[in-house]
């Protein structure tokens, strides 16, 4: 069927579809369900390019044989693009539900094979429409029907183990961010929608072919609407939500990467006071740290470096303990530094060690929000007239200290 979707509606849609799959293609391309997930928009984008009237008319310019027979095909060729997207879907579920993913790709054939015999019955059962040159509804009959549920078949199993997942997956867990919030809400709304297609598609049909009557819409409108907003909207808008997590994350725009910023000034000077603590973090293959692990690190090596800067203080608690003003705590610190940079030997009185420090589980988020607040003090106190022997960051370079070698090399800043 051409589609009836007015093109002010379908030119954005397709080329957000576009925009998507490429970045998804760039950015989104390792794993296994990404991959599916690629592949299942690439075949979403063919079955709504073949439903387009612009582009069945290409098809007639550019392939032989009569005019007619390349539309007709064409049109019923979406409907196997529409099942080969389905097939991707339906793949991606079953290992959400726990399959093996060492399988998934033996799995992933034998969906095809459905796909295949699925668009073979589909041509097959539609030749009297197309002999007549007429839609599937208009020309109604058996074949309809048998056009339909195979079809309907691919569909309603997708739409069933989805709907076990998306059952288990709300019991079991809470969604607490807006990223999976958004991928429950267009997770059930695609479900409910591909179980109402594979329902209602069969039994319209074959309501009209047992009582005699034309099909509720001949052209088929309702379908095209339908199957647009399933295919073409639920179904890419499901997949746009972990590419812009993932592009918040490449950018450094993520709540993640706003926490290292937010830490870079009091990370950099701690650590050029006390270079010795820094190690070298491994980059993936695009030559980039994870913003998770980088993070931690920055946490743990300034944790470390207040051990450190400890023995150059006369604060009789830790130098950013729990509770105590952010400001008074920078202000230590940044003495503390100042008077290490001085060359003053450090106070073995004052040393805690390792070993001292209590033991149990910490509380990562508190320790998080702890060291937030202190770097948000940090630039005042650093500036202070007590603090004149503070070392200073120009261009990049800490003055007044051993010079530090793979500060650069190890977070890229």
């Amino acid at each position: 069927m051409t589609s009836p979707i007015p093109g002010l509606i379908t030119w954005p849609v397709l080329a957000g579809i576009a925009l998507v799959l490429a970045g998804r293609c760039w950015l989104l391309r390792d794993s296994i369900v990404d991959r599916l997930i690629n592949r299942g928009l690439a075949a979403t984008l063919c079955a709504n390019l073949l439903q387009e009237a612009w582009f069945e008319k290409s098809l007639v310019w550019l392939l032989p044989g009569d005019d007619s027979d390349v539309v007709n095909i064409a049109r019923q060729l979406s409907l196997g693009a529409s099942v080969l997207t389905v097939s991707h879907v339906y793949g991606v579920a079953k290992l959400w539900a726990g399959a093996e993913p060492a399988h998934a790709w033996r799995r992933q054939r034998r969906y095809y094979l459905v796909t295949i015999t699925t668009t073979a019955v589909i041509l097959i059962a539609g030749t009297p429409a197309r002999r007549a040159d007429q839609l599937i509804d208009q020309t109604l009959g058996w074949p309809a029907v048998v056009v339909w549920v195979a079809f309907s078949l691919p569909l309603g199993a997708t739409a069933l183990l989805l709907g076990r997942i998306c059952v288990r997956e709300i019991r079991i867990a809470s969604a607490t961010t807006w990223r999976e919030r958004a991928l429950y809400t267009t997770s059930v709304c695609s479900t409910l929608g591909l179980g109402a297609v594979a329902v209602v598609y069969p039994l319209e049909t074959a309501i009209s072919v047992m009582t005699g009557q034309p099909s509720f819409a001949p052209e088929m409108h309702w379908k095209g609407w339908s199957g647009f907003l399933i295919s073409a909207v639920a179904v890419p808008a499901a997949v746009t939500v972990p590419l812009i997590s993932t592009l918040l994350a490449h950018t450094g725009w993520d709540r993640t990467g706003r926490y290292c910023r937010r830490l870079q000034p009091l990370w950099a000077d701690l650590t050029a006071a006390v270079p010795e603590i820094v190690l070298e973090t491994r980059r993936d293959h695009n030559g980039r740290i994870d913003p998770a692990i980088r993070l931690h690190r920055m946490t743990v090596e300034i944790r470390d470096s207040l051990l450190h800067l400890k023995r150059y203080s006369d604060s009789p608690g830790d130098l950013a303990a729990a509770g105590g003003d952010p400001r008074i705590s920078a202000r230590r610190i940044a003495e503390a530094i100042a008077t290490k940079a001085a060359g003053h030997p450090p106070s073995t009185s004052r040393f805690t060690p390792r070993y001292q420090v209590r033991s149990g589980a910490r509380d990562l988020n508190a320790e998080l929000r702890r060291l937030l607040a202190l770097a948000k003090a940090w630039p005042h106190a650093r500036g202070l007239p007590r603090t004149a022997g503070l070392p200073t960051v120009r261009n990049g370079k800490h003055l007044g200290l051993p010079r530090r070698t793979r500060e650069a090399e190890v977070f890229g800043l």
